[in-house]
């Protein structure tokens, strides 16, 4: 076992993980990465409401706005162009040849154990999607999730704004919208190392 997964990962240790979808994963992480200091920084804002945490709880609304807006622009580039060059059935095929559980052993080797292996299992979900449904459907899909996003986004922008101006603290928003955005990595940063496996597959 491992044998499709070990030369794969020989390629990453050479290349790196290929873009444009290591800059998708990152985008995706910084996504999450926000909504970590955004709540912070709501956090701190509720404390006492002084101009400069208020400017930045609005600097890091615009940044989060406009890191997803970045991630679509880049998945719905990524498609056309994959689209034009045929990219589509290669990577079908490769889908189909990809060996779940050999590569996933080489996958789970760096994963601190757990008893429900989240990114392993992300990474298994998106392989099997991909071979059920094809590739271009598995980014399908994740356009939908980037534009959820984005309105997960607006709706906690919209909820703190009704905060300040009514001075009445709406936590549970707060709580709903930073899960989802804490979720994100999971979903997108892993679907970078997916594509990958097959990407590098026949390396």
């Amino acid at each position: 076992m491992g044998v499709q997964g070990d030369r794969i990962f020989a390629a990453i240790k050479e290349r790196g993980f290929p873009d444009p979808w290591s800059t998708f994963g990152e985008c995706l992480s910084w996504e999450s990465a926000y909504a970590v200091l955004l709540k912070q920084a709501i956090d701190d804002a509720r404390k006492g409401s002084d101009g400069l945490v208020l400017a930045t709880v609005s600097d890091l609304f615009e940044k989060k706005t406009g890191n997803l807006a970045a991630a679509r622009r880049l998945l719905a580039g990524t498609l056309t162009e994959y689209d034009r060059s045929g990219m589509w059935r290669l990577l079908d095929e490769r889908a189909s040849r990809l060996d779940i559980d050999d590569v996933s052993e080489r996958w789970a080797r760096g994963l601190v154990e757990h008893p429900f292996p989240i990114a392993l299992l992300s990474l298994q979900f998106n392989w099997r999607y991909m071979k059920e449904h094809g590739v271009r459907a598995f980014y399908e899909m994740t356009a939908g999730y980037l534009d959820g996003l984005s309105a997960n986004t607006r709706r906690w922008a919209e909820a703190w704004a009704a905060e300040e101006e009514t001075g009445v603290v709406d936590r549970v928003t707060t709580v709903e919208c930073d899960l989802a955005s804490e979720e994100a990595p999971m979903h997108c940063d892993i679907c970078k190392k997916t594509i990958t496996a097959l990407l590098y597959l026949d390396v």
